[in-house]
């Protein structure tokens, strides 16, 4: 048997308190149930995946006795709500069919039971929700960096190809139509595509002369890429940046780390999601810069005075 759920991050939660964004998408996620716990969080190995620094790690728990179904919040930082009530902590609350629990900004909607026998609908795993979820939120509050591509070497060097819009192909090649015009002899006048879709940065080669690399290996048809990649198309190198899935990343780096004393991991990522920006940790260093500028000058000051 399959459990469905309908699951909608409001990102002005979700992110960040002080965010104006649009409502977030609905989707749908089928989960197998054999009568053991469903539980909904933040960290990388629970059953639903909510990569949200407002969620805790273990958030909540659905589950099934005697006498139905029902949720229980498992004692986390912002808490679980079923309707208007807020759930008291480690205490199980029925839930029926249609009603929706609010997980400290994340709508989750109970759909019902699926018979084991009933094929797949457009429902999704849960190994591609979080990145979905994810992709929604940066849609709809987008972040102060662009995913795109740089290229760190090659006759182009310097240039970047912003995948600005997504669901576009953007195209590279030596082509003048391409979007990334690249003047290298080894490169196909149509090359290869880039593409964001919900799951990541897709790279499809075009059936160049001489293919597509990623970290060193031949693309056969089409690849998903990773924050930080070396795309290689004839001599011309092109490093990938995905906000999206370095946040993916820094929250499951949040849950593995050692916790400081006085800190929650809620704020540790969200104190590294906030270092994502190009510009977010420059005013810092300028002060200090300028702190440090300022000692030496007056060092040299008194020491002329004293020399005098």
């Amino acid at each position: 048997m399959r459990l469905r759920f309908s699951i909608c991050a409001k990102p002005a939660q979700a992110r960040t308190e002080a965010s104006l964004c649009s409502p977030g998408v609905e989707h749908v996620v089928e989960v197998p149930f054999e009568g053991s716990d469903i539980v909904i969080g933040r960290r990388h190995d629970v059953t639903i995946e909510l990569p949200f620094p407002a969620i805790s790690g273990q958030h909540a728990r659905f589950f099934r006795d005697d006498r139905g179904y029902h949720i229980e919040d498992l004692g986390s930082a912002n808490g679980t709500r079923l309707g208007q009530r807020r759930l008291l902590p480690h205490v199980a609350e029925a839930i029926a069919v249609g009603e929706v629990i609010d997980l400290a900004g994340v709508a989750l909607r109970f759909e019902g039971e699926i018979p084991t026998a009933s094929p797949i609908t457009a429902g999704e795993g849960t190994a591609t929700l979080a990145r979905r979820l994810v992709h929604d939120l940066f849609e709809a509050c987008p972040p102060t960096e662009c995913a795109r591509l740089v290229v760190v070497a090659g006759p182009a060097l310097g240039r970047e190809l912003t995948l600005a819009t997504s669901g576009r192909v953007f195209r590279i090649g030596r082509g003048e139509q391409c979007d990334l015009c690249l003047a290298d002899d080894d490169v196909s006048r149509e090359h290869a595509t880039f593409e964001r879709v919900d799951e990541g940065i897709i790279v499809r080669d075009l059936g160049s002369k001489n293919g597509v690399e990623v970290e060193g290996r031949l693309v056969d048809g089409v690849r998903c890429l990773r924050d930080g990649e070396i795309v290689c198309v004839g001599k011309t190198r092109l490093r990938v940046v995905d906000p999206e899935d370095r946040y993916l990343r820094q929250m499951e780096e949040g849950d593995a780390r050692p916790m400081p004393a006085g800190k929650t991991r809620a704020s540790i990522v969200a104190e590294d999601v906030e270092s994502t920006a190009p510009s977010g940790r420059l005013p810092r260093v300028a002060v200090v810069i300028a702190a440090a500028a300022l000692l030496l000058t007056l060092s040299l000051v008194l020491a002329l005075a004293f020399a005098g």
